[in-house]
């Protein structure tokens, strides 16, 4: 039936239309559109791809998507399918950046507790926060080095509030933003207690790695687990279908395609939701 292509594509359509409407399009309300738009930018940021904007993400979506789409139709040529494959394939990239943005959090926010550390017991030699600062850059652990070498720059031509505001930005992370306000806190106001506000964040920090690191080896496991689940159903039909085509003739009708997509939907959905129970409860930013 001709009917059943068009309807798919159409619904494949506007699928992508609603993709790329919900992250750069603008909404009834002035506000609601722009804090949508500020909510993937700094996901992009916190992913380590500053330079990424939504409709690079969105364009590199759908290039993702088409080669997808066109690698399932040779190995299969089902219409159906190539075009719920195309779906998952448009998908593909936010589920890498999710990954990436969880690895660079956790990447980060164990750098942050060393560096803590180091600005405290800098602080507590004599050294000023300034002097600190720039021991960081040349000392400090070796991820946050060129962030910290920005910030010495940076602090020597704007000044220290709007050189460790734009850290702040730059790095998204909720520990950061704790960090930024409490050395603005005594910047402004003065005091010698900053060392034990660094202390305390400190340990909290690293008692708080200590238990997502335990979380994120039972999420691999997971992951893991349910990678196996979805491929091994999708492995034997491509095997099957090149090694014996007849087998599967049932499926070359449209209806047959359409049962066969709904399969394969039910396997995305199944692994979509073992990644949403096993994922990690995302950090809030603070003090924005």
């Amino acid at each position: 039936m001709p009917l059943v292509p068009l309807l798919t594509s159409a619904v494949f359509g506007m699928a992508i239309y609603l993709i790329y409407d919900g992250l750069t399009g603008s909404r009834s309300s002035d506000a609601e559109g722009p804090r949508r738009l500020r909510n993937v930018e700094e996901f992009l940021r916190r992913a380590g791809l500053p330079d990424v904007t939504p409709r690079d993400f969105v364009l590199f979506s759908l290039g993702a998507g088409i080669a997808l789409g066109a690698i399932t139709h040779l190995l299969l040529g089902w219409g159906v399918v190539s075009l719920l494959a195309a779906g998952l394939g448009a998908s593909a990239p936010f589920t890498y950046y999710i990954h990436r943005h969880d690895t660079r959090r956790a990447a980060l926010q164990r750098s942050l507790a060393d560096a803590i550390g180091q600005l405290r017991d800098a602080i507590r030699t004599g050294l000023s926060v300034q002097e600190a600062l720039v021991g960081l850059a040349r000392s400090g652990p070796e991820v946050l080095r060129p962030e910290f070498a920005t910030l010495v720059r940076e602090l020597r031509l704007f000044g220290f509030e709007p050189a460790l505001t734009a850290m702040r930005e730059r790095l998204a992370d909720p520990v950061f933003d704790v960090v930024a306000a409490s050395l603005l806190l005594n910047d402004r106001l003065g005091g010698r207690n900053v060392s034990q506000v660094l202390d305390r964040l400190a340990h909290a920090t690293r008692a708080q790695l200590r238990v997502q690191e335990e979380l994120r080896a039972y999420q691999a496991r997971n992951v893991l687990s349910a990678r196996v689940i979805a491929a091994v159903p999708l492995v034997v039909l491509i095997g099957i279908r090149n090694v014996s085509p007849r087998y599967l003739a049932m499926f070359n009708d449209w209806s047959g395609q359409v049962l066969l997509a709904g399969c394969v939907a039910s396997v995305a959905l199944g692994y979509a939701g073992m990644l949403w129970i096993a994922r990690l409860p995302d950090e809030p930013r603070v003090l924005q």
